[in-house]
């Protein structure tokens, strides 16, 4: 295992740049040679490496190429603010024309009052100190703070996005993972939400910031979730430090290994999912 910080850069990656397959916190070296190419971390973590056979995309073509998959994976649990994310905050101060939310990283975010559908300047949503939003990351400039809207870009409808809130007798709760896993669980394909699903009913809301908010009919199977959520925490951590075995696959047909191995991290086996969900 080979750890990478910041700044550090892979030499050797592959002959060419036309052989990497990028996986998450790298980039190509700026002002480097295209062969043989190197990478450069922007996060530190764990050095991953798999070797993949892909298939020539020439017509009638039958050869293939070998591709170099790169990736570095972490249990990082401070988020940096990107545009696009979506992210769960908590209300910290009002203001006439905006909301001061945390979340949870170094920077407090603005959220806009007339940000949310419907909002008018008569008609303005009206939330609490330590209410619970579900908001998109609209602007997260270096040298600003954060902006937020709960309007979706493409629709212009809220999309589940405004504040999160249960009302009696159901029962809300947060909890706090890190972020690699709480990006794994926005994929729709990751498959953990939907084992739990088949237990007992919930609805959560996943925020990029490393926050899972679930609402459920009990405080039972709030326990329970975030127990499988502690559970998957670990299992994403062994992930990250384990060493995967060099595999061929046609990446043209079947979801890639690289893909496979930092877009579904922090599964667990349908029966500890059972036996957690049955535990409380």
């Amino acid at each position: 295992m080979v750890v990478v910080l910041p700044g550090d850069v892979v030499a050797d990656a592959a002959p060419s740049q036309n052989e990497i397959k990028l996986g998450p916190s790298l980039l190509p070296t700026p002002n480097a040679s295209q062969a043989p190419a190197s990478l450069t971390s922007i996060r530190s973590g764990a050095l991953g490496h798999l070797q993949m056979r892909q298939r020539s995309r020439a017509e009638g073509s039958q050869s293939t190429t070998q591709i170099h998959g790169w990736y570095v994976e972490g249990g990082a649990r401070r988020y940096v603010p990107q545009t696009g994310d979506r992210v769960i905050g908590q209300v910290t101060n009002r203001g006439m024309e905006s909301y001061t939310v945390t979340l949870f990283s170094a920077q407090a975010a603005t959220l806009p009052v007339l940000a949310f559908e419907g909002a008018t300047r008569r008609n303005r949503p009206n939330l609490e100190i330590g209410a619970l939003v579900y908001a998109r990351v609209v602007s997260a400039e270096p040298w600003t703070e954060p902006e937020l809207s709960c309007i979706d870009a493409v629709t212009g409808k809220a999309d589940g996005m405004g504040e999160l809130q249960a009302k009696t007798p159901d029962v809300a709760m947060v909890w706090q993972v890190p972020t690699s896993l709480t990006h794994s669980l926005l994929r729709p394909q990751h498959p953990l939400l939907g084992q739990v699903a088949k237990h007992f009913s919930f609805e959560a809301a996943i925020g990029a910031n490393g926050l899972v908010w679930v609402r459920t009919a009990s405080p039972e199977h709030a326990i329970a979730i975030g127990r499988i959520l502690e559970a998957a925490t670990k299992a994403s951590e062994a992930h990250a430090f384990s060493s995967p075995k060099e595999e061929e696959e046609d990446a043209d047909t079947n979801p890639t290994t690289l893909h496979r191995r930092v877009a579904l991290c922090g599964t667990l086996p349908p029966a500890t999912i059972a036996r957690l969900a049955r535990s409380v």
